[in-house]
């Protein structure tokens, strides 16, 4: 039983840093105040869920949209993607 128990803990370690590297949630920067996006949501939201919107930092690599649904989460959006070019018309 022991030496099943390492294996699957491994797997399951491994399982969710894959998550965690995919998420499309902002994270912080080592800069004070920065937020940062590792990923893009891959699908448009409706306009509908987003209550507040907001863009990445200038110090992050890669830039982003970060768009606060009306539930409190907060998702990285591609700024070049259409979909987000036209929320932001519309929100600005």
């Amino acid at each position: 039983m022991a030496s099943l128990q390492a294996p699957l803990l491994a797997a399951l370690l491994l399982l969710f840093m894959v998550f965690q590297a995919s998420d499309s949630a902002p994270y912080g920067t080592n800069v004070e105040d920065s937020v940062c996006c590792r990923d893009y949501i891959r699908r448009a939201l409706p306009l509908s869920v987003i209550s507040r919107v907001y863009w990445t930092s200038d110090s992050c690599h890669r830039p982003g949209v970060v768009l606060e649904t009306i539930r409190g989460l907060e998702i990285c959006a591609n700024p070049r993607m259409p979909w987000v070019k036209k929320l932001l018309r519309k929100l600005g």
